[in-house]
């Protein structure tokens, strides 16, 4: 019986001492821990547990707030894109009622200027008492600047130009090249001439190959005429070196408009044709247009510079285009001398 009682001490001694360690270890671990820490671990977990709560407090307080505030955001978005459409169609018509105002604006200045003319007794004048010279003649200047022939306003009296809406100013001689039967004419001293729109061809004074296709606008009759050729010598009667002779039919109401090239560029001007062949013509080539402009006295120019077009919008456009474009800008030349 000792033996067993000696055992059963010894068994609770040793389970006494794995409680001592047990709760020894557990001390350490303890001291270890940072409670602190712990507790906002615990703090932030117990939040995260109540929050789907108080989202749903919070839509209940403010659900009806929140539902204005959308209604309102839809209605402001269609609402500006309703605002925007109707000025977009509201600009559109505005910009058709400028375009129709800006077309009737100009009616109404060119029957103005008609107006003007018969007041001052021009288109009377022109139907009763028929020019005895008549020509043609183009823009050199949007601003009323223009060259014909000489030998048409040669001893003239008076000098008018019609345009082809019929328009018709009086012209003065600016300057008067005898040599290469040029004359510069001017328009803007009438105050019913209005200055055009940028003259869209341009002037090439280099010599042209033979083979060029060519065209002019004129005045053979009341009506403005268009005829096309090609170019046939680089000097033109009798071997005259200022001129270039031209395979097109010309009556002498061509004379003094313009000869351009297929691109638009005035190349020369017409000067007269040919009587003893059909289907020749002549015209003065360009570069001594431009030696008559350089020999243009101050006086005359009232000392502003004559200055040519140098940009040519006529080129990428399809004959028939280039033609409307050009016929604002020729001229018929009407001329009346003295009678004896």
């Amino acid at each position: 019986m000792e033996t067993n009682d000696e055992n059963e001490f010894e068994s609770t001694l040793q389970a006494y001492g794995e409680r001592i360690r047990l709760k020894q270890k557990l001390t350490v671990i303890h001291s270890g821990l940072q409670m602190d820490s712990v507790r906002d671990e615990a703090r932030s977990y117990q939040s995260s547990v109540q929050q789907p709560s108080q989202l749903r407090s919070l839509w209940r307080a403010y659900r009806t707030t929140l539902a204005v505030a959308a209604s309102a955001a839809v209605i402001t978005t269609f609402g500006s894109i309703f605002l925007y459409r109707s000025y977009q169609q509201s600009h559109q018509q505005q910009e058709q009622q400028y375009r129709l105002l800006s077309k009737e604006i100009q009616a109404v200045k060119s029957s103005q200027r008609k107006l003007l003319n018969d007041l001052n007794g021009r288109g009377r004048a022109l139907s009763v008492n028929p020019a005895q010279v008549a020509g043609s003649g183009f823009m050199l200047t949007s601003d009323g600047y223009m060259v014909t022939n000489n030998h048409i306003i040669g001893g003239a009296d008076s000098i008018y130009v019609q345009s082809q809406s019929g328009e018709v100013y009086k012209a003065r001689v600016v300057h008067a090249d005898q040599a290469h039967d040029l004359a510069i004419l001017q328009l803007c001293d009438d105050s019913a001439f209005r200055p055009l729109p940028p003259i869209p061809y341009s002037f090439d004074s280099h010599q042209t190959d033979l083979g060029e296709r060519v065209f002019t606008l004129g005045y053979p009759r009341e009506e403005i005429v268009y005829g096309e050729g090609y170019l046939s010598s680089g000097t033109g009667f009798r071997g005259d070196s200022t001129a270039y002779q031209v395979a097109i039919g010309v009556n002498p109401g061509n004379s003094g408009g313009p000869l351009l090239d297929e691109k638009g560029n005035v190349i020369g001007i017409i000067s007269g044709k040919q009587t003893t062949s059909e289907g020749v013509s002549f015209a003065i080539k360009t570069n001594y247009l431009f030696k008559a402009l350089n020999n243009i006295s101050a006086d005359s120019l009232k000392g502003i510079p004559l200055h040519l077009n140098r940009k040519n919008t006529l080129a990428r456009l399809p004959r028939k285009q280039q033609i409307k474009r050009m016929q604002s800008y020729v001229y018929q030349v009407k001329v009346f001398k003295h009678k004896d």
